[in-house]
């Protein structure tokens, strides 16, 4: 049986209401930050060449998260994935329905408008004039055992004498929820940089790092962070857990977003991997925010 998550479509009144009402706590939530955040909306490009694409992901069931003394329910969601080829660039999806959920067989499904991106990217104003709210970090990717992942065909590929072409490769996957006049309230972006040599043969992760920014004017905050830079014989990854929450945005009924994982990989036959699992809860505001996710090759 087929069910909807508990996000469900409100009347246009209501929306109408909420809308208000967050405007309403953002206006008495501002004196507190510098004038040097004044918040800035980013109009968002059409995308070009965009389709109307149902994605699937796996179902991944509710549970309790325990944050220092605090304990968050957190609901039921949706991990999905995108991956782009070596001769494919960029990729942005743009959610355009609440997620349906199939307990029956742990799957799950939602509507994307997805299309490539109509200009480079950059943080949006928002995030420019926010600067000071913008947590990153960069390291050489940390090998793991690959014992049981080559199962002797590498080893044996990479013996043979005909000649083999080493490409690097980099990439990123950045996924972030906009608020209703456009404002990138927060992000995450992870990021690899790996060599390789096709199908059978071992990668060699390089380098990773993430991007992390939340929009402190409308009371976002970042509550806790970890960060996975690694690669095997497989793969590389670069994936991030994040828990960011604000008091302030919905009549101080604290709403949380979480980014569990949010993470890149870089294959052996050249594939950038993208794969999110994103979620706000803990208000009637979430229905305001929309979710966006943009898998781009920043290198071959």
């Amino acid at each position: 049986m087929k069910t909807t998550n508990t996000q469900h479509n409100l009347k246009p009144v209501r929306l109408a209401f909420l809308a208000a009402l967050m405007l309403i706590t953002f206006v008495a939530a501002v004196p507190l930050t510098s004038s040097a955040q004044t918040p800035q909306a980013q109009t968002e490009q059409p995308l070009v060449n965009a389709v109307t694409q149902t994605l699937k992901g796996v179902l991944i069931a509710s549970s309790v998260l325990q944050e220092g003394n605090l304990q968050i329910a957190v609901p039921e969601s949706c991990r999905f994935t995108l991956a782009l080829q070596p001769d494919q660039k960029a990729i942005e999806g743009r959610r355009i329905s609440e997620i349906n959920f199939n307990r029956e067989d742990n799957t799950c499904d939602a509507l994307f408008e997805v299309g490539e991106p109509a200009a480079e990217s950059s943080p949006s104003s928002a995030e420019l004039a926010n600067q000071a709210n913008t947590s990153s970090a960069s390291s050489e990717a940390e090998p793991i055992r690959t014992d049981d992942l080559t199962g002797g065909g590498a080893a044996a590929n990479d013996s043979l004498d005909e000649p083999l072409t080493t490409t690097q490769s980099a990439g990123y996957l950045k996924t972030w929820w906009i608020d209703p006049v456009g404002i990138t309230v927060n992000s995450v972006q992870d990021s690899t940089t790996w060599k390789w040599r096709g199908t059978g043969h071992c990668v060699t992760g390089i380098s990773g790092g993430y991007v992390l920014t939340w929009f402190r004017p409308s009371g976002w905050r970042l509550l806790s962070n970890s960060w996975n830079n690694s690669y095997n014989c497989t793969e590389t990854t670069s994936a991030s857990t994040v828990l960011y929450d604000n008091p302030v945005f919905c009549a101080f009924v604290t709403t949380y977003a979480s980014y569990h994982p949010n993470m890149v990989n870089g294959r052996q036959n050249g594939d950038l991997v993208g794969t999110w699992n994103d979620r706000v809860y803990g208000s009637a505001c979430v229905n305001l925010l929309r979710f966006r996710m943009q898998l781009k090759r920043t290198q071959n």
